[in-house]
């Protein structure tokens, strides 16, 4: 476990694991923050990150599936009559 604070909060940090497939890899890891627990996804390849807390993660998992199938067509620019 890491200590410190790395300069957007971040007091302590579990180990990251990683889940990947074919198409991509992404690190997870448990972060604790002045504001509280927040779990860290990062994706090495393109540098994108992002803290999620308890309520933003009940978002996500209230999700449908097909949400996600939409969001994948918006970020690929290939959202030709799919409505977000």
């Amino acid at each position: 476990m890491s200590l410190g604070d790395s300069g957007d909060g971040i007091v302590r940090a579990g180990e990251p694991f990683g889940i990947a497939n074919e198409f991509t890899g992404v690190q997870v890891r448990k972060v604790w923050t002045k504001q509280g627990e927040r779990l860290e996804l990062t994706v090495p390849r393109s540098g994108y990150r992002i803290l999620l807390d308890a309520m933003q993660l009940e978002i996500v998992a209230a999700q449908d599936p097909e949400r996600f199938t939409e969001l994948f067509a918006i970020r690929l620019d290939a959202h030709d009559g799919v409505k977000p």
